[in-house]
Protein backbone atom coordinates (compact mmCIF):
# COMPACT_ATOMS: atom_id res chain seq x y z
CA UNK A 1 0.00 0.00 0.00
CA UNK A 2 1.52 3.50 -0.88
CA UNK A 3 0.53 5.67 2.08
CA UNK A 4 1.55 9.43 1.80
CA UNK A 5 -0.11 9.95 5.14
CA UNK A 6 3.43 10.25 6.94
CA UNK A 7 5.25 12.56 4.79
CA UNK A 8 2.07 14.46 4.13
CA UNK A 9 1.83 15.07 8.19
CA UNK A 10 5.38 16.47 8.30
CA UNK A 11 5.43 18.74 5.31
CA UNK A 12 4.87 22.52 5.91
CA UNK A 13 4.23 24.99 2.98
CA UNK A 14 2.83 28.79 2.12
CA UNK A 15 -1.34 28.50 2.69
CA UNK A 16 -0.79 25.87 5.78
CA UNK A 17 -1.95 26.61 9.05
CA UNK A 18 0.24 26.61 11.93
CA UNK A 19 -2.22 26.17 15.14
CA UNK A 20 -0.81 28.51 17.93
CA UNK A 21 -1.20 27.09 21.70
CA UNK A 22 -4.75 29.24 22.01
CA UNK A 23 -5.53 27.85 18.51
CA UNK A 24 -5.03 24.27 19.55
CA UNK A 25 -6.66 24.59 22.93
CA UNK A 26 -9.60 26.56 21.04
CA UNK A 27 -10.03 23.34 18.57
CA UNK A 28 -9.18 20.32 21.25
CA UNK A 29 -12.78 22.37 23.62
CA UNK A 30 -14.12 22.20 20.34
CA UNK A 31 -13.97 18.62 19.92
CA UNK A 32 -14.21 18.15 23.44
CA UNK A 33 -18.19 19.47 23.08
CA UNK A 34 -18.35 17.29 20.51
CA UNK A 35 -17.42 14.37 22.11
CA UNK A 36 -19.91 15.04 24.92
CA UNK A 37 -22.96 15.72 22.11
CA UNK A 38 -21.56 12.22 20.33
CA UNK A 39 -21.81 10.24 24.18
CA UNK A 40 -25.28 11.62 24.76
CA UNK A 41 -26.60 9.70 22.15
CA UNK A 42 -24.08 7.04 22.65
CA UNK A 43 -25.83 6.51 26.37
CA UNK A 44 -29.45 7.46 25.64
CA UNK A 45 -29.86 4.30 23.32
CA UNK A 46 -27.49 2.06 25.07
CA UNK A 47 -24.82 1.50 21.87
CA UNK A 48 -21.49 0.78 22.42
CA UNK A 49 -18.28 2.81 21.42
CA UNK A 50 -14.81 3.62 22.18
CA UNK A 51 -11.95 6.10 21.98
CA UNK A 52 -9.49 4.88 18.73
CA UNK A 53 -5.79 5.34 17.96
CA UNK A 54 -4.19 8.14 19.66
CA UNK A 55 -6.94 9.19 21.43
CA UNK A 56 -6.81 6.03 23.55
CA UNK A 57 -2.88 6.54 24.00
CA UNK A 58 -4.07 10.34 25.21
CA UNK A 59 -6.27 8.79 27.65
CA UNK A 60 -4.07 5.77 28.81
CA UNK A 61 -0.64 8.21 29.07
CA UNK A 62 -2.23 11.90 30.12
CA UNK A 63 -5.60 11.34 30.82
CA UNK A 64 -7.23 13.41 28.18
CA UNK A 65 -5.68 14.96 25.16
CA UNK A 66 -1.90 13.90 23.92
CA UNK A 67 -1.10 17.54 24.65
CA UNK A 68 0.23 18.50 20.97
CA UNK A 69 -2.87 16.24 19.96
CA UNK A 70 -5.49 17.87 17.03
CA UNK A 71 -7.91 15.14 16.83
CA UNK A 72 -10.51 12.60 18.26
CA UNK A 73 -10.72 9.27 16.69
CA UNK A 74 -13.74 6.71 17.56
CA UNK A 75 -13.75 3.25 17.18
CA UNK A 76 -17.58 1.59 16.55
CA UNK A 77 -19.36 -1.78 15.26
CA UNK A 78 -20.64 -1.49 11.73
CA UNK A 79 -23.84 -2.43 13.29
CA UNK A 80 -23.50 -0.05 16.25
CA UNK A 81 -23.17 2.74 14.36
CA UNK A 82 -26.22 2.24 12.18
CA UNK A 83 -28.34 2.14 15.24
CA UNK A 84 -26.16 5.72 15.83
CA UNK A 85 -26.76 7.58 12.93
CA UNK A 86 -30.59 8.00 13.03
CA UNK A 87 -30.72 9.26 16.65
CA UNK A 88 -27.74 11.57 16.27
CA UNK A 89 -29.27 13.27 13.14
CA UNK A 90 -32.93 13.50 14.74
CA UNK A 91 -31.13 14.85 17.87
CA UNK A 92 -27.96 17.31 16.66
CA UNK A 93 -29.00 17.18 12.60
CA UNK A 94 -28.92 20.72 12.36
CA UNK A 95 -25.71 21.35 13.92
CA UNK A 96 -23.53 18.58 11.98
CA UNK A 97 -22.56 17.83 8.64
CA UNK A 98 -22.50 13.95 8.63
CA UNK A 99 -20.16 12.02 5.74
CA UNK A 100 -20.73 8.70 5.28
CA UNK A 101 -19.12 6.78 2.37
CA UNK A 102 -21.10 5.79 -0.12
CA UNK A 103 -23.42 7.88 0.77
CA UNK A 104 -22.72 11.31 0.91
CA UNK A 105 -22.23 12.35 -2.71
CA UNK A 106 -18.43 13.58 -3.03
CA UNK A 107 -16.94 12.37 -0.13
CA UNK A 108 -14.09 9.77 -0.98
CA UNK A 109 -13.39 8.44 2.07
CA UNK A 110 -13.82 5.19 3.98
CA UNK A 111 -15.17 6.27 7.51
CA UNK A 112 -17.62 8.15 8.75
CA UNK A 113 -16.99 11.82 9.98
CA UNK A 114 -19.09 13.99 11.85
CA UNK A 115 -18.20 17.93 11.56
CA UNK A 116 -19.75 21.04 13.50
CA UNK A 117 -21.34 23.66 10.87
CA UNK A 118 -19.88 27.30 11.31
CA UNK A 119 -16.58 26.16 11.58
CA UNK A 120 -13.48 25.36 8.75
CA UNK A 121 -10.70 22.93 9.54
CA UNK A 122 -9.27 22.25 6.57
CA UNK A 123 -7.23 19.34 5.34
CA UNK A 124 -5.64 18.08 2.68
CA UNK A 125 -8.87 15.57 2.20
CA UNK A 126 -11.14 19.35 1.81
CA UNK A 127 -10.01 20.38 -1.18
CA UNK A 128 -13.02 19.73 -3.08
CA UNK A 129 -15.07 19.55 0.49
CA UNK A 130 -17.25 22.38 1.59
CA UNK A 131 -18.62 20.99 4.36
CA UNK A 132 -14.98 21.28 6.25
CA UNK A 133 -15.84 21.56 9.85
CA UNK A 134 -14.24 20.66 13.09
CA UNK A 135 -14.05 16.97 12.92
CA UNK A 136 -14.42 13.47 14.44
CA UNK A 137 -13.64 10.50 12.80
CA UNK A 138 -15.48 7.19 13.35
CA UNK A 139 -13.62 3.76 12.50
CA UNK A 140 -15.91 0.76 11.56
CA UNK A 141 -14.58 -2.25 13.60
CA UNK A 142 -15.50 -4.97 11.10
CA UNK A 143 -15.95 -8.60 11.61
CA UNK A 144 -13.70 -11.08 9.42
CA UNK A 145 -14.37 -14.64 8.72
CA UNK A 146 -12.64 -17.07 11.29
CA UNK A 147 -11.69 -19.40 8.09
CA UNK A 148 -8.53 -18.30 7.09
CA UNK A 149 -9.06 -18.29 3.14
CA UNK A 150 -12.04 -16.48 3.73
CA UNK A 151 -10.10 -13.80 5.69
CA UNK A 152 -7.34 -13.65 3.38
CA UNK A 153 -9.75 -12.94 0.69
CA UNK A 154 -11.54 -10.32 2.15
CA UNK A 155 -8.38 -8.64 3.33
CA UNK A 156 -7.12 -8.86 -0.21
CA UNK A 157 -10.78 -7.04 -1.48
CA UNK A 158 -10.14 -4.30 1.33
CA UNK A 159 -6.91 -3.64 0.05
CA UNK A 160 -7.94 -3.74 -3.28
CA UNK A 161 -10.68 -1.16 -3.39
CA UNK A 162 -9.12 0.65 -0.20
CA UNK A 163 -6.03 1.65 -2.48
CA UNK A 164 -8.16 2.10 -5.70
CA UNK A 165 -10.61 4.64 -4.03
CA UNK A 166 -7.73 6.46 -2.91
CA UNK A 167 -5.83 6.90 -6.38
CA UNK A 168 -9.24 7.39 -7.79
CA UNK A 169 -9.43 10.54 -5.40
CA UNK A 170 -6.15 11.62 -6.08
CA UNK A 171 -7.01 12.21 -9.76
CA UNK A 172 -10.10 14.06 -8.72
CA UNK A 173 -7.74 16.49 -6.73
CA UNK A 174 -4.98 15.98 -8.68
CA UNK A 175 -4.48 20.03 -8.80
CA UNK A 176 -4.41 21.01 -5.50
CA UNK A 177 -2.64 17.49 -4.63
CA UNK A 178 0.95 18.27 -7.61
CA UNK A 179 0.59 21.64 -6.17
CA UNK A 180 0.84 20.64 -2.38
CA UNK A 181 3.73 17.87 -3.51
CA UNK A 182 5.83 20.38 -5.41
CA UNK A 183 5.98 23.15 -2.89
CA UNK A 184 7.30 21.09 -0.02
CA UNK A 185 9.86 20.15 -2.16
CA UNK A 186 10.17 16.79 -0.99
CA UNK A 187 10.76 14.33 -4.04
CA UNK A 188 9.60 11.08 -2.69
CA UNK A 189 6.30 12.74 -1.96
CA UNK A 190 6.04 14.38 -5.34
CA UNK A 191 6.87 10.64 -7.37
CA UNK A 192 4.12 9.54 -5.08
CA UNK A 193 1.51 11.68 -6.08
CA UNK A 194 2.65 11.42 -9.27
CA UNK A 195 2.26 7.52 -9.07
CA UNK A 196 -1.22 7.52 -7.27
CA UNK A 197 -2.56 10.22 -9.58
CA UNK A 198 -1.25 7.88 -12.75
CA UNK A 199 -3.22 4.79 -11.21
CA UNK A 200 -6.10 7.02 -10.32
CA UNK A 201 -6.29 8.22 -14.08
CA UNK A 202 -6.60 4.39 -15.14
CA UNK A 203 -10.26 4.53 -13.02
CA UNK A 204 -10.84 7.74 -14.43
CA UNK A 205 -13.58 7.20 -16.22
CA UNK A 206 -15.26 5.29 -12.83
CA UNK A 207 -17.65 7.07 -10.60
CA UNK A 208 -15.74 7.87 -7.58
CA UNK A 209 -19.01 7.49 -5.17
CA UNK A 210 -19.90 4.01 -7.23
CA UNK A 211 -16.22 3.46 -6.25
CA UNK A 212 -16.13 4.16 -2.50
CA UNK A 213 -19.49 2.49 -2.31
CA UNK A 214 -18.27 -0.65 -3.08
CA UNK A 215 -14.88 -0.05 -0.90
CA UNK A 216 -17.29 0.22 1.54
CA UNK A 217 -19.86 -2.57 1.09
CA UNK A 218 -16.35 -4.99 1.09
CA UNK A 219 -14.91 -4.14 4.09
CA UNK A 220 -18.18 -4.59 5.45
CA UNK A 221 -18.90 -7.87 3.34
CA UNK A 222 -18.63 -9.96 6.76
CA UNK A 223 -22.09 -10.17 8.86
CA UNK A 224 -20.57 -12.82 11.51
CA UNK A 225 -21.00 -11.05 14.83
CA UNK A 226 -19.37 -13.62 16.45
CA UNK A 227 -16.41 -14.43 14.89
CA UNK A 228 -13.19 -14.71 17.11
CA UNK A 229 -11.12 -11.98 15.14
CA UNK A 230 -12.47 -8.38 13.82
CA UNK A 231 -10.40 -5.30 12.25
CA UNK A 232 -10.03 -1.90 11.24
CA UNK A 233 -9.15 -2.14 7.52
CA UNK A 234 -9.39 1.88 7.40
CA UNK A 235 -7.27 2.45 10.38
CA UNK A 236 -3.58 3.91 10.37
CA UNK A 237 -1.82 0.28 9.85
CA UNK A 238 -5.24 -1.24 7.32
CA UNK A 239 -5.99 -4.36 7.66
CA UNK A 240 -3.69 -7.04 8.99
CA UNK A 241 -2.10 -4.04 11.10
CA UNK A 242 -5.51 -3.95 12.56
CA UNK A 243 -6.53 -7.31 12.91
CA UNK A 244 -7.05 -8.45 16.79
CA UNK A 245 -9.17 -10.78 18.72
CA UNK A 246 -12.37 -9.50 19.52
CA UNK A 247 -12.09 -9.27 23.19
CA UNK A 248 -9.40 -6.68 22.49
CA UNK A 249 -10.80 -4.03 20.18
CA UNK A 250 -14.58 -4.10 21.09
CA UNK A 251 -15.37 -1.77 23.81
CA UNK A 252 -14.35 -2.64 27.73
CA UNK A 253 -13.66 -0.43 30.69
CA UNK A 254 -13.47 3.70 30.56
CA UNK A 255 -10.74 5.41 30.91
CA UNK A 256 -10.41 9.05 31.84
CA UNK A 257 -10.12 11.54 29.01
CA UNK A 258 -10.53 14.73 30.17
CA UNK A 259 -12.90 14.72 32.94
CA UNK A 260 -14.68 12.17 31.08
CA UNK A 261 -15.67 8.89 32.27
CA UNK A 262 -14.93 7.23 27.93
CA UNK A 263 -15.19 3.68 26.81
CA UNK A 264 -11.53 2.11 25.21
CA UNK A 265 -10.83 -0.65 23.61
CA UNK A 266 -11.27 -4.40 25.97
CA UNK A 267 -7.35 -4.88 26.22
CA UNK A 268 -6.04 -1.14 26.00
CA UNK A 269 -2.44 -2.34 26.23
CA UNK A 270 -2.68 -5.07 23.48
CA UNK A 271 -4.34 -2.34 21.31
CA UNK A 272 -2.03 0.71 22.19
CA UNK A 273 1.59 -2.03 21.65
CA UNK A 274 0.19 -3.43 18.01
CA UNK A 275 -0.14 0.30 16.87
CA UNK A 276 2.31 1.98 18.41
CA UNK A 277 5.24 -0.20 19.78
CA UNK A 278 6.44 1.18 22.92
CA UNK A 279 3.70 3.30 23.78
CA UNK A 280 4.87 4.72 26.98
CA UNK A 281 7.78 6.53 25.93
CA UNK A 282 6.82 10.43 24.66
CA UNK A 283 7.98 10.79 21.53
CA UNK A 284 10.52 13.29 20.43
CA UNK A 285 9.27 16.35 19.30
CA UNK A 286 10.19 16.04 15.69
CA UNK A 287 8.23 12.67 15.72
CA UNK A 288 5.41 14.13 17.09
CA UNK A 289 2.13 13.52 14.40
CA UNK A 290 -0.33 16.33 13.84
CA UNK A 291 -2.44 17.48 10.90
CA UNK A 292 -1.74 20.27 8.34
CA UNK A 293 -4.43 21.98 8.11
CA UNK A 294 -5.28 24.63 5.20
CA UNK A 295 -6.92 28.33 5.11
CA UNK A 296 -9.48 29.02 5.89
CA UNK A 297 -9.41 28.08 9.59
CA UNK A 298 -11.90 29.29 11.89
CA UNK A 299 -13.47 27.97 15.61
Amino acid sequence: MINTSDAIRTAHIDGCVILSDDDLHRLQQTLLHMLDDIQEVMTENNIRFSLGGGSVLGAFRHKGFIPWDDDIDINIQRSEFMKFLPKFEEKFGDKYWIHIPGKTPGYALLFPQIRLKGTSVRTRDDFNNDESGACIDFFYIENTPDNPLSRFIHYIGCQYWGFAVSCRKFWRDRSSLTAFARNTGNRALQKTVRLKTFIGWMYALRSLDKMTAKADRWNGRCKDETSSFVTVPTGRKHFRGELRKRDVLLPGASLQFEGRSIPCPGNVGEYLSQLYGDYTSIPEEGRREKHIYFEPFSI
